[in-house]
């Protein structure tokens, strides 16, 4: 029956309306058959209770507008209303139904949505937010920055010893994380910030113990350092604090930097001899327990800060004793930070099963161009002919880390999906590295393009084929602008380097074209859209042709 009030339609046997409660009196004005609409409005509402319990009965659901609605006539009525019991949050069922009222429980509001980023903070209490949290943040800072200077200064001026310098850092340290556990509770905010204060001058004050003052062993320092890091991360998720990780991140990689860590001569104290092994060891041990936390919580900006610190400290110290360390010891810690990288981007996302975000996936492209980037410079040179070598062992990694996802879970299909497109990537990027400018390169893309466009259809993957339809792209380009050119001077009609590129590409595009016409019902709407696929590379063939036979009619002339 549709309401004569909101015009929403109702239950044939309703006698008032489930979404504005008024009285579908119609009903039993023309039918006759039903109970009578009630007169007075104490009668209205003994009705609206029974209409409730019925409803309550059949959905079993909650409905907060009818309780605003029974509220509202009880009020005019003058009768008290009945506050809400835990008892009844529950379905009623027809056992317990009873001849009294029912108290229904709404759900609490939603809130709405900001419309964009703009309200959101116009809506900010920017009293509290500066007051209450950043000023408290950077005298925290300001705390690790001014104890590490005036380590520093005592160092230079041998105020103190060694070991006492030492020591004044692991008290205060520890002084910070008992004052934060102490005032959690009641000011959280501060107490997070002080833990994190606390986790840093501890970094501060190991690393100045091993590196700067040589009072502790590699080994038992890198120990140390790997339970701060563990603890710091095991704070950081009990109190929820992405504040707190990034505070103790921050002050780990600030640490090195401050103490002149990548000088081969510190201060008036110690001279280095070695290679900065315990640096790199240091960098590791810190990404550890960025790995360790990430794991657990996609706290994106605490693994952006650790992943620009680790590649500064890098940096610092392949300048200072990458020379003396060697390649293998630069390739192998350079190695290990991007290894942790990969796990503190993609863990997350494959133990819990959530979708990467745009930010993961830049960071994700980030820390591979890097790697690559990095070691190109580092084994340039001594291998340069193993860098094709490099980059297929890259793309396999990623491939196998985007069949170990999918294999995870099947919401892991868009991370699977990116590390295939990294993949993809570094394998099309091996072939002209290690082929250099050559046919064969082209021969290998127009390959890799018909192979990625088979298994696409293969394993029913129509984002795979983009892939396919880039490497082809690649070819285009190298058909027109590199392969068409030819040494006159040893050229021979038809057989030469030129005309087998040709032909091989070409004989791709055809075998994609069949794939396309063959599958063409699974083919999407967007492969569909202006020109159909099997026409596109139908026409590519055949331009392609011409090119080369026009191109070797030009060069048997010339």
């Amino acid at each position: 029956m549709k309401c004569p009030n909101c015009h929403q339609e109702n239950e044939a046997d309703s006698l008032f309306c489930t979404n504005c409660g008024a009285p579908l009196s119609g009903k039993a004005v023309t039918e006759g058959t039903g109970p009578q609409a009630p007169n007075t409005l104490e009668e209205q509402v003994q009705a609206l209770h029974e209409e409730v319990r019925s409803i309550r009965e059949q959905h079993g659901q909650t409905l907060g507008h009818i309780q605003n609605r029974l509220a509202s006539l009880e009020r005019t009525q003058g009768a008290p209303v009945p506050q809400p019991s835990s008892a009844l949050q529950q379905p009623l069922s027809a056992e317990s139904a009873g001849p009294g009222p029912v108290t229904i429980h709404a759900k609490p509001p939603i809130e709405p949505a900001y419309d964009d980023l703009l309200t959101k903070i116009k809506e900010w209490n920017w009293e509290q937010v500066l007051g209450g949290n950043w000023l408290a943040r950077v005298g925290v800072l300001a705390i690790i920055i001014g104890t590490a200077f005036f380590l520093k200064l005592a160092f230079d001026n041998d105020w103190i010893g060694p070991t006492g310098r030492v020591a004044l850092g692991v008290i205060g340290g520890m002084a910070l994380l008992g004052s934060g556990e102490y005032w959690q509770r009641k000011y959280p905010v501060f107490a997070q910030t002080l833990s994190g204060g606390g986790i840093a001058i501890l970094y501060l004050s190991l690393f100045a113990a091993h590196s700067t003052f040589g009072l502790i062993g590699v080994y038992v320092a890198t120990g140390i350092l790997l339970l701060i890091s563990v603890t710091s991360a095991a704070i950081a998720v009990r109190y929820e604090s992405l504040a707190l990780a990034i505070i103790s991140i921050f002050g780990a990689f600030l640490t090195p930097f401050i103490l002149g860590a990548f000088s081969p001569k510190l201060g008036n104290f110690l001279v280095r001899t070695d290679s900065g092994i315990d640096m790199l060891a240091y960098i590791i041990v810190v990404d550890i327990g960025v790995l360790a936390l990430s794991t657990f919580r996609n706290w994106r900006w605490m693994t952006i800060l650790a992943w620009v610190g680790s590649l500064a400290s890098y940096g610092g110290w392949y300048g200072q004793f990458g020379s003396d360390a060697g390649v293998l010891t630069a390739q192998l810690s350079l190695t290990l930070i991007f290894l942790t990288f990969v796990g503190a981007t993609t863990l997350y996302h494959i133990i819990w099963r959530r979708a990467p975000k745009r930010s993961d996936q830049a960071l994700m492209t980030a820390n591979s161009l890097s790697y690559f980037s990095i070691s190109l410079g580092i084994m340039s040179g001594d291998f340069d002919l193993w860098m094709g070598a490099f980059s297929l062992a890259i793309a396999l990694f990623y491939g196998g880390l985007a069949y170990l996802a999918l294999r995870r879970s099947a919401n892991n299909a868009p991370l699977s999906f990116f590390a295939l497109g990294i993949a993809m990537v570094f394998l099309t990027v091996a072939v002209p590295i290690q082929l250099g400018d050559s046919a064969w390169t082209t021969i290998v893309w127009s390959a890799q393009g018909a192979v990625l466009t088979w298994v696409a259809f293969q394993v029913r993957m129509p984002r795979v084929r983009i892939f396919g339809y880039a490497a082809f792209g690649l070819v285009a380009i190298r058909l027109i602008l590199f392969d068409t050119r030819v040494d006159l001077s040893t050229y021979h009609i038809i057989w030469n380097e030129r005309m087998l590129s040709f032909v091989l590409s070409i004989a791709a595009m055809y075998v994609t074209a069949y794939l396309s016409w063959r599958y063409r019902k699974a083919l999407t709407e967007w492969e569909e859209s202006v020109v159909s696929v099997f026409l596109v590379f139908l026409a590519a063939a055949s331009f392609f042709t011409l090119w080369v036979l026009g191109a070797e009619i030009i060069s048997g002339f010339d």
